[in-house]
């Protein structure tokens, strides 16, 4: 799935791709996005971009939050706050102010402009969606569209949000479950989606030629990796068409993201007619095939249907009919 002049989401990773304001990880149980968000948020510090983090759950990794261009809106409750019950509301939902979220985080975008090398360019890091999506839904998607458009109209600058798609999906609003999936609106606004999948369902996908009977994987891998992985691009392009990318990824020692095409290279070899099994036409108490005669002979049969199509259509205009002698292809400018 790889393009002539290279993978999308490497262009995307490196900042090479400016139409990408709003870029969203998608994560499961089984493959977590942390590494690759934290791998990408380095590459924005390497070319020079403010960060702001917002931090709903967990800290990112301290080479990054002990940036200068760094700055932080914590919205994890203090031990105060979970010690006298006001962290959380009467459902058990976190208790979250989103319009002051939003004026942190304008605020932050401001200030870490001012100090960023690439004409006031940032990334502003939203670790989990989740929190957010359980206070509303509506409220959250929002808030990241204006985000979304500030980023726009900022050159190099990027909403990076990471959500589970195990978690999301099962939340409602107080307006029923007739909503549309968190998924797939999250999908329509987002310039571009990437789904993280851990490594060994590549033989699930790309099951191999079966040779012996039984399916012959592409590659032999063994446990989940964290730092390693495959993902699935969805990049919506200014000009509306949906571009879609397979890849594998890996951080590196100096913890930047390294991505590679992933290739269907089979290990077995197509069935042949050798190892194809016995020949179900072996007991048939008639034959199936022809002699030359009896092809010949079919082949000098004359369909009536065909002899028909050789005739010609005459056609009497009568009194009432309106010959048109305009061109009907004069509109095209052909």
């Amino acid at each position: 799935m790889a393009m002539a002049t290279g993978l999308s989401i490497k262009r995307i990773a490196a900042h090479q791709q400016h139409s990408v304001p709003l870029l969203v990880l998608s994560e499961t149980a089984q493959q977590t996005a942390l590494s690759l968000m934290e791998a990408m948020v380095r590459e924005g510090l390497g070319h020079g971009l403010g960060v702001v983090v917002v931090c709903l759950e967990q800290l990112l990794s301290r080479d990054i939050m002990c940036q200068p261009a760094v700055a932080l809106v914590d919205c994890r409750p203090t031990m105060a706050q979970i010690g006298d019950g006001s962290a959380f509301l009467p459902n058990g939902t976190r208790q979250i102010d989103l319009a002051r979220l939003d004026r942190d985080v304008c605020t932050q975008i401001e200030r870490i402009s001012a100090v960023s090398k690439v004409s006031g360019g940032f990334v502003v890091v939203i670790d989990d969606l989740e929190p957010l999506l359980s206070i509303s839904r509506v409220d959250t998607l929002a808030l990241l569209r204006k985000f979304r458009s500030v980023a726009k109209h900022c050159q190099s600058s990027r909403i990076l949000a990471r959500y589970s798609r195990d978690i999301a999906d099962q939340r409602t609003d107080k307006g029923g479950p007739h909503l549309p999936l968190v998924s797939n609106v999250l999908r329509s606004i987002a310039d571009a989606v990437v789904d993280v999948y851990p490594m060994d369902v590549l033989g699930t996908w790309m099951p191999g030629w079966y040779s012996n009977g039984e399916a012959q994987p592409f590659v032999t891998l063994g446990d989940n990796d964290e730092r390693r992985g495959l993902l699935r691009l969805e990049h919506r392009r200014q000009s509306g068409k949906v571009g879609y990318e397979v890849a594998a990824f890996e951080i590196n020692e100096q913890q930047r993201p390294v991505f590679s095409a992933v290739k269907a290279v089979a290990t077995g070899e197509p069935p042949s007619a050798a190892t194809a099994g016995p020949d179900p036409r072996q007991h048939l108490p008639f034959n199936l095939d022809l002699t030359d005669k009896q092809r010949q002979d079919r082949a000098d049969v004359e369909l009536p249907y065909l002899e028909a199509q050789a005739g010609e259509i005459h056609y009497q205009m009568a009194e009432e009919d309106d010959w048109d002698e305009d061109d009907p292809d004069d509109d095209l400018e052909i």
